[in-house]
């Protein structure tokens, strides 16, 4: 399986290429040390160690597991955590995806432990973590789940294999099936079924969708 995406921002995310082994403990209430005082936040300890890359130091933008489950984190200015639930275990957002790789082996086990906790919505430099995931995992299984109006949503299955930013993954869907050409996900998603086996001849490819002015328009191809 081939994973590959772009990262059009207008900054650097300060990306740490990183080893998480298995066995390590983290609190979803923290940003570093910087304690967000939430009423319940989740405390886990890896079940699977995992390489991600970071992103301004508050958890994984991209990353894969030992059992094969990779996630990406992409921007979406439609994501709404909704009003903190303290009945649920809360995640700081920059720790989404990592509480999946840590927890899950599967598409299928990543889904059904993050329908278990709540992610807290942080900021940056500036920026919102208004953040959606791609899930794959080593049997071929996809996904997507994002939260809009409070509310999960999510797209599971082999053939949810792109995902961009804006807009929301139902929308994205109508107009590829319309196949707008002007439509990012739409031009993503012909080279997915016949991307060149090999990263390099795939590389001028995947370097047309660079859009450096826009970053919320990026793409994630598996």
């Amino acid at each position: 399986m081939l994973v590959a995406r772009t990262m059009d921002w207008p900054e650097s995310t300060q990306p740490i290429l990183t080893v998480l082994p298995r066995g390590l403990a983290h609190d979803g209430g923290k940003i570093g040390a910087e304690d967000l005082h939430d009423p319940n936040p989740e405390k886990w300890t890896s079940k699977y160690g995992s390489l991600v890359t970071t992103v301004y130091g508050l958890g994984a933008a991209d990353g894969m597991n030992e059992r094969g489950l990779a996630a990406h984190m992409l921007y979406l200015n439609a994501a709404d955590f909704g009003q903190r639930d303290a009945k649920l275990p809360g995640v700081q957002a920059g720790l989404w995806e990592q509480y999946a790789l840590d927890n899950s082996a599967t598409v299928a086990e990543a889904l059904d432990v993050l329908m278990k906790i709540q992610p807290i919505a942080i900021e940056a430099h500036g920026h919102k973590a208004n953040v959606h995931l791609a899930l794959e995992d080593a049997g071929g299984d996809s996904a997507t789940i994002k939260c809009i109006d409070g509310k999960p949503v999510v797209h599971h299955g082999r053939e949810f294999r792109v995902m961009t930013n804006d807009p929301s993954y139902d929308q994205q869907l109508l107009l590829l099936k319309g196949q707008d050409s002007a439509n990012r996900r739409a031009t993503c998603r012909c080279p997915a079924t016949s991307i060149p086996a090999t990263a390099s001849s795939a590389l001028p490819i995947i370097s047309r969708w660079f859009q450096p002015r826009r970053p919320n328009a990026k793409a994630s191809l598996r």
